[in-house]
């Protein structure tokens, strides 16, 4: 058809690409090249057919059909179908002009709105040996006088290469040591408010700006502690990472959220040249419950892990599954509307673990038996998750759509739009959210745009 063969990069694959790709392939992104231009993609144009024919990008190893998640990086048969066939036939640019405007990516993470606190922990060299990894604590002052409420993170590495994952705590106290001593420190036992691990969005609790906040409280003279972990082999070299804090306005309302490992197990034994199973559950007791995201743990043996509850109705809720672990792929999955959990209801985890040749990540070769423990080369069995106490309307609430914080291809507003086609007057509904400026771009079949408009006041533009 001829919108096919009009198939190029400016009028379609594009912005498949900014939505899809684009929050790590960036000047400033962790990818080893960026994606923001045509001339950055045609030298790329078959590693990106290779990696979409093989499903390893863009980076997603959550089961969707299982369960449905907020900012889900997974191409739709349509945008796969248009970013293969536009290969295949040449990568054509089309017409330049016509190019969507990139996003755009400051050179400090993927948020571009200034932070109100900024920390940085001092410069580190890791001492990782080339048998053990090195986990270390930063206890940083915050210098707070009176009390905040976050609304979001973003933690940053001053070291892409070796921050194998960094877990972040506030600690009110202010007491917290730092410890970068016998190499085994993995933080506070209370005030876990999320963590990072490579390609891990930031995180953006859900606000709708009037009576729907969920977050964190940041008491006044509190610390915050960075609980690093660099791998083994990474001996001398230099780290100090970033954090950076995004606070609601001092007049607003919070409800205080809370991160776990609702499961976990740490009695397992995986012997040599076997695959094992390993499972754990708990009850959460008398308390209705709202679950926001899963956060599933393993180490390089782990080849699946799932977690679901079962009430006390025998009705299941599903958390996730993840039928193929990948190691380097891990991060609070939050969910695109909020799980309320019964009380009385039972959490159950699952996984699987491979401790054999056929497993390419086996760090032994021969296999050996592994324990749990704390290095990459041994294993872990966890399940995190964000919660907090039920509250009626909870479930009906988009996470999707209240966790936006200037990420703007991490965190895209979906907009229903009706009717369409439409011809001399089209509605875009943003739900509950409300903006103080919309610019609106309008194109026709063909990729023209046709109309564009900025107004920050008016509910209705002609």
């Amino acid at each position: 058809s001829t919108a096919f063969a009009q198939n190029t990069w400016s009028n379609n694959v594009a912005q498949i690409v900014y939505d899809n790709c684009s929050n790590c392939h960036n000047p400033n992104g962790i990818a080893p090249f960026s994606l923001l231009t045509y001339s950055d993609v045609k030298p790329n144009v078959f590693s990106i057919q290779a990696s979409i024919e093989s499903g390893s990008m863009p980076p997603w190893i959550a089961d969707t059909k299982y369960q449905s998640y907020a900012h889900e990086r997974v191409l739709t048969t349509d945008e796969k179908v248009a970013i293969l066939d536009w290969i295949k036939n040449g990568s054509p640019e089309g017409d330049a002009s016509k190019t969507p405007p990139p996003p755009v990516y400051g050179t400090k993470g993927f948020i571009t709105q200034k932070p109100d606190l900024e920390l940085k922990m001092p410069v580190y060299a890791s001492k990782a040996t080339a048998n053990g990894d090195d986990y270390v604590c930063f206890s940083v002052p915050t210098a707070l006088t009176q009390d905040k409420k976050i609304r979001g993170f973003e933690v940053i590495p001053g070291n892409h290469a070796i921050v194998h994952h960094a877990l972040v705590y506030i600690d009110e106290t202010g007491n917290y040591p730092t410890d970068t001593n016998a190499g085994v420190c993995t933080g506070p036992t209370k005030g876990l408010i999320g963590g990072y691990v490579p390609g891990s969005p930031p995180t953006v609790f859900p606000t709708n700006g009037s009576d729907f906040n969920l977050g964190f409280s940041m008491k006044a003279g509190s610390n915050v502690v960075l609980a690093m972990h660099y791998p083994e082999g990474s001996f001398g070299e230099v780290d100090s990472t970033i954090i950076r804090f995004w606070f609601y306005d001092d007049d607003i309302t919070i409800r205080e959220l809370s991160t776990n490992p609702l499961i976990e197990n740490w009695q397992f034994l995986l012997p040599a040249n076997k695959e094992t199973n390993v499972n754990a559950q708990r009850n959460i007791g008398n308390n209705d419950y709202s679950i926001l995201s899963v956060f599933p743990h393993m180490h390089l043996l782990g080849s699946r892990i799932g977690s679901y509850a079962i009430t006390n109705t025998n009705d299941t809720i599903p958390f996730v599954n993840i039928p193929h672990w990948d190691f380097e792929s891990q991060e609070f999955l939050f969910f695109k509307k909020i799980k309320k959990l019964p009380k009385n209801s039972t959490i159950y985890g699952y996984g699987t673990y491979d401790n054999t040749t056929k497993n390419l990540h086996n760090p032994n070769n021969p296999p050996v038996t592994v324990r749990p423990g704390l290095n990459t080369t041994d294993e872990m069995f966890l399940i995190y998750f964000h919660y907090l106490p039920y509250v009626t309307g909870d479930e009906d609430r988009d996470i999707e759509a209240l966790t936006t914080l200037g990420v703007k291809s991490l965190n895209p507003v979906h907009i229903s739009v009706y009717p369409n086609p439409a011809q001399n007057k089209v509605v875009f509904n943003t739900g509950d959210i409300v903006f103080k400026t919309i610019q609106f771009r309008v194109y026709d079949v063909l990729g023209n745009v046709v109309f564009e408009t900025t107004d920050a006041s008016s509910k209705q533009i002609d």
